[in-house]
């Protein structure tokens, strides 16, 4: 049943070259278009006093993990620093080297894109290259700000150098960039297919709550500088013609729930609270604005082998807004849908607890209070557990042409309940939300 599925949407196979060739690689590092040089003068930029600082002759770099992120390529580098007799090397000899190209996307995008027009697979392209920049500058624009903090934060790896992508305005064409952070050792990070214990979902609580803390007195015209302005910044990509298109290649699967699941979703869509409007909400409801992750699930969360929280990763989706559409993201991608609806209310209040304690452990306004949580966990579940489903569906075709193993039946099985649980919560939660 499984194959006919992966057969009947790929029957309708074209040549994309629009969007082919925006994903082609070139000969630079991981086969992008940074260079060995370019790594060095940026390098330099950030030591500032160390005018001198050079790239030996000895270096290398090689993909880490798959080495595929959706704005960047990510590689271990090791490289031998030269500087001026009597001074001290700034940096380690070997880190991670996270590269800003839209290689790695445009490649997974072109997997969808071979069931398209060529004109929505072109506009697609059009729209996930604009989003590059935005991202890539924003997790520069997270680490500058941590930097500039007394204390460091041990749940976050170690920042070195990096330089943000701009536009040029003559040609349209991208600078190149990069982020050279601490490689992280022994540790490893959950698969989409796996769900988080008890204890490991509220250490992630903890932490998110200590993370936004840092965050909260930062200043108004500051936030202003962040390249996603608010939910709806981040997802201006993800239009809903885009989450219909989704959603349509979701109902292929040979499953009839499924597909009566999906058409009541696209009949939902349209009169689901926009990200504009859930922008709002905070000043609606007297609520502070706080750091959103916007990307919080496994793949984003390092563990050492015992199951304790070592690293938070990967901040190329925050904005600032409401805490709620980081706990649903993570809710929905690391539980099942049994343990979600459980869990939530528990959930909720410790995140809130342990918000309350940092807070108060640094001097600080709480910005929000626990009905004021919940309501806004309620009203924006259907809009942000849309914006996750591109990803799920991503999965599950991964899921759908893995080999045949015994274990595979089982494996997605428990996938699709997974989506469909989330397809299910979008619509109850969208016909039940609370009035503000």
């Amino acid at each position: 049943m499984y194959r006919n599925f992966m057969t009947e949407t790929n029957i309708r196979r074209a040549a994309i070259p629009k969007m082919v060739k925006n994903a082609e690689l070139s000969h630079g590092l991981l086969g992008t278009t940074l260079q060995w040089e370019d790594v060095e003068e940026i390098a330099r930029e950030c030591a500032k006093k160390y005018i001198n600082l050079k790239i030996g002759d000895e270096k290398s770099i090689k993909p880490l993990a798959e080495g595929v992120g959706l704005q960047s390529l990510l590689g271990i580098a090791e490289v031998d620093w030269t500087v001026e007799s009597g001074e001290k090397v700034p940096y380690p000899t070997k880190f991670a080297l996270k590269i800003g190209s839209p290689v790695a996307l445009l490649q997974a995008l072109e997997a969808q894109a071979t069931k398209l027009t060529p004109k929505i697979a072109a506009d697609i392209s059009d729209e996930f290259i604009k989003f590059l920049p935005p991202c890539h500058n924003s997790e520069i624009f997270f680490y500058n700000y941590i930097q500039s903090q007394p204390r460091p934060l041990s749940i976050l790896p170690k920042y070195y150098f990096g330089r943000e992508i701009q536009i040029l305005p003559e040609t349209g064409d991208y600078t190149k960039g990069c982020i050279a952070i601490e490689l992280v050792e022994n540790v490893k990070t959950l698969s989409p297919l796996e769900n988080f214990s008890d204890s490991q979902m509220i250490q992630v609580l903890e932490n998110l709550a200590k993370l936004q803390v840092e965050f909260i007195d930062m200043d108004e015209n500051e936030r202003k500088k962040a390249p996603h302005q608010g939910l709806y910044g981040l997802y201006q990509t993800f239009r809903d013609w885009f989450l219909q298109l989704n959603n349509t290649l979701m109902a292929h699967f040979p499953d009839e729930e499924m597909q009566k699941l999906t058409e009541k979703f696209a009949k939902t869509l349209p009169d689901m609270i926009c990200a504009d409007q859930l922008d709002r909400i905070p000043n609606k409801l007297g609520m502070k604005k706080v750091l959103v992750h916007g990307d919080l699930w496994s793949a984003n969360i390092m563990w050492d082998e015992e199951g304790n929280f070592k690293k938070l990763i990967d901040f190329q989706m925050i904005h600032f807004g409401l805490a709620a559409t980081d706990l649903a993201r993570v809710f929905n991608t690391c539980l099942t849908p049994e343990d979600r609806h459980k869990n939530k209310e528990r959930y909720l209040e410790t995140y809130f607890e342990f918000l309350e304690k940092y807070c108060k452990e640094e001097n600080k306004e709480v910005p929000f209070d626990l009905n004021q949580l919940k309501t806004t966990y309620d009203l924006s579940y259907p809009r942000v557990s849309a914006y996750l489903l591109p990803a799920l569906t991503a999965i599950l075709e991964k899921v759908t042409s893995m080999p045949d193993i015994p274990a595979k039946p089982i494996i997605l099985g428990s996938f699709i309940q997974k989506v469909k649980g989330i397809y299910q919560d979008i619509i109850e939660y969208h016909e039940n939300h609370p009035e503000v």
